[in-house]
């Protein structure tokens, strides 16, 4: 094992996750895509990141089960269900650099809206109203991009920032669906045969302790740190690396 690349992905996944507990989702969009600069394989970035956005998503939904909109996030995890099965089927005949090419994309693409698009208007039925369609496809393509790049969050993401959904709602919510689609994704994996537990079990080893810590401290930050600063930096920050994963890929490495 690199033991530059042990260390360097040990702070990007501490910050990566320091920034999730914050946001509530900000984990895999800042980490893919520097786990993809610093050399890894696209699908132990894969791996990587869907295992720990589980396992420090476990302690969001204990800590805030009482806020999760059932309704919301059952569809949310139900949709995620075809977009996995679809995207398993897409793994096996796109390029990993094509893949690598949409993770940068989407990065970009998310951040950019959430940095400068208007949100909806909040209205009094806003807190209930869930549309199914609109719930169940967010989902859906949430799973087809968790399962391929890991970045199942943007669309889910998207949607309840559109519906301007109340803070701890919107982190409870996300917390139960990353939960169930990551955990669907990597048993999907694991059936392919593409789980390397030998190389990517060390990473986990080495790498999860510091990822539970930080996102335990950017929970305990959350109320604390100046939001609309701290939004803007994060975003940008997710459109570079975004953007640096994508010219890195077209370039071939």
């Amino acid at each position: 094992m690199d033991l530059t690349l042990l260390l360097s992905g040990a702070a990007v996944v501490v910050g990566a996750s320091l920034l999730g507990g914050v946001t509530g989702f900000g984990f895999s969009l800042v980490c893919a895509p520097l786990l993809l600069l610093l050399g890894m394989e696209l699908t132990d970035v894969v791996v990587v990141n869907l295992t720990i956005g589980l396992l420090t998503r476990l302690a969001t939904v204990a800590r805030m089960h009482a806020s999760v909109h059932r309704r919301r996030a059952a569809y949310l995890v139900a949709g995620s269900v075809p977009g996995l099965l679809l995207g398993h089927l897409v793994r096996d005949v796109v390029s990993g650099d094509a893949l690598k090419v949409t993770a940068g994309g989407v990065a970009v693409v998310v951040a950019a809206f959430l940095l400068l698009g208007p949100a909806g208007a909040r209205s009094a039925g806003d807190a209930t109203r869930v549309p199914p369609l609109a719930t169940g496809g967010a989902g859906m393509l949430g799973g087809f991009l968790g399962i391929t790049t890991s970045l199942n969050g943007p669309p889910p993401v998207v949607l309840l920032s559109r519906q301007n959904v109340a803070p701890r709602q919107f982190v409870a919510d996300l917390a139960v669906y990353f939960i169930v689609c990551n955990a669907l994704a990597l048993a999907l994996i694991g059936l392919a045969g593409e789980l390397d537990l030998g190389r990517v079990g060390l990473l986990l080893l080495c790498w999860l302790p510091g990822a539970v810590l930080g996102n335990a401290l950017g929970n305990t930050w959350a109320g604390r740190v100046p939001r609309g600063p701290f939004r803007v930096m994060t975003l940008c920050l997710v459109m570079v690396t975004g953007l640096a994963t994508v010219v890195t890929a077209l370039a071939g490495g």
